[in-house]
């Protein structure tokens, strides 16, 4: 006789938790496992480093140089008051100020161009027109009276390929009556060639002084893990000159640029391999 006895329903549940809790105690032995990799592989030592800093320099002459220059004119001064100002004798009065700045400009550009210097050495800049306002004490008034003007400018640059062309060119702008001379620029044609060479010297100094390290610790160097560069070659600025032109004597001057300095600096990291 076959006798069939009903299963609990404790006993399945029981039986379902235990694959339940299988599973769950492999899940944390495999995390386990991994978390034990990963520290294993944190705890593997950094390569040994050798930390290189060094730079290089070129002193070299300019063979360029550019003047600038500025040309201006203003309107005669009025006084700034309640009334409604005359428009048409501004205007007049602009006009005829921005005709005299045309005119000095063009002779001086054909100045320049009959001493040689090539229009495409010349660059003229656009007209500029701003208001000026200041304030003039009378002698009778207690408070000081409000005047304005406008005040037209011109700025003309020469560049120049030859430097012995300075002295005649800055001649030329006082003679033509310039109401500012800005200075000499000068500058190297080949700077981005130079700061090249000037690079590339420092990366061999560095490379000289890891090795001389390296050999004489016993090692030999690996790959480069970092490169680090700064440069200090600021753009030359303005040799400045005197701006009050009605005194301003160039005759018999001379203009003497020196040289220029360009300066380059690294800081390269290398692996270090023993040779033992």
């Amino acid at each position: 006789m076959l006798t069939i006895f009903p299963i609990k329903p404790s006993v399945v549940r029981s039986a379902h938790t235990s694959r339940k809790a299988l599973v769950l105690s492999l899940g944390m032995t495999l995390t386990a496992l991994s978390a034990l990799g990963t520290a294993q592989a944190d705890q593997t030592p950094s390569p040994a480093l050798v930390n290189v800093s060094a730079s290089a320099s070129v002193e070299a002459a300019p063979d360029k140089a550019s003047i600038e220059a500025r040309l201006w004119e203003k309107t005669p001064a009025r006084k700034v008051d309640d009334k409604a100002p005359d428009s048409k004798v501004q205007g007049e009065a602009a006009r005829q100020a921005r005709e005299t700045l045309e005119t000095r400009m063009a002779t001086l550009i054909k100045a320049l161009e009959k001493a040689g210097i090539d229009s495409r050495q010349i660059s003229a800049g656009s007209l500029n027109l701003r208001p000026e306002l200041y304030y003039q004490r009378n002698d009778n008034d207690q408070d000081p009276q409000q005047w304005q003007r406008t005040h037209l400018e011109r700025p003309i640059s020469i560049s120049l390929g030859d430097l012995n062309q300075v002295p005649e060119v800055i001649d030329l702008l006082l003679g033509a009556g310039v109401n500012q001379l800005a200075g000499v620029q000068y500058q190297l044609s080949d700077r981005d060639a130079l700061e090249d060479k000037v690079l590339k010297e420092a990366l061999l100094n560095a490379r000289h002084k890891a090795e001389l390290m390296a050999e004489t610790l016993g090692a030999t160097l690996g790959a480069v893990q970092s490169i680090n560069e700064s440069s200090n070659n600021p753009r030359p600025q303005m040799m400045a000159m005197r701006t009050d032109m009605a005194e301003a004597k160039s005759s018999g001057s001379e203009y003497r640029p020196g040289e220029l300095s360009l300066e380059s600096n690294v800081q390269v990291s290398w692996a270090l391999k023993s040779t033992d």
